[in-house]
């Protein structure tokens, strides 16, 4: 199970890292002021939303392990009865 999450985050971080330096590549002019930036915006745009998935699927993960708990629980009571 924490290899799959592990697994998970590894392939975020390995598209992240193949497309940040496309991202990042300064472009030959500036045509505005502040243009510049826009590479590193991406970036952190990129790495926010990988975090907010790798977030979602961990807790994703952990709810559905509480629920087959409680229901291992709910059946030993069952038994027990």
């Amino acid at each position: 199970m924490r290899n799959r999450l592990f697994t998970a985050i590894a392939v975020c971080l390995l598209v992240l890292a193949l497309t940040a330096p496309a991202a990042l590549a300064a472009p030959a002019t500036q045509d505005a002021p502040g243009e510049s930036n826009l590479g590193y915006l991406l970036a952190g745009t990129l790495l926010t939303w990988a975090g907010f998935f790798a977030y979602a699927v961990f807790l994703w993960r952990k709810n559905r392990d509480l629920r087959r708990e409680v229901d291992d629980l709910r059946r030993i009571l069952g038994e027990k009865e």
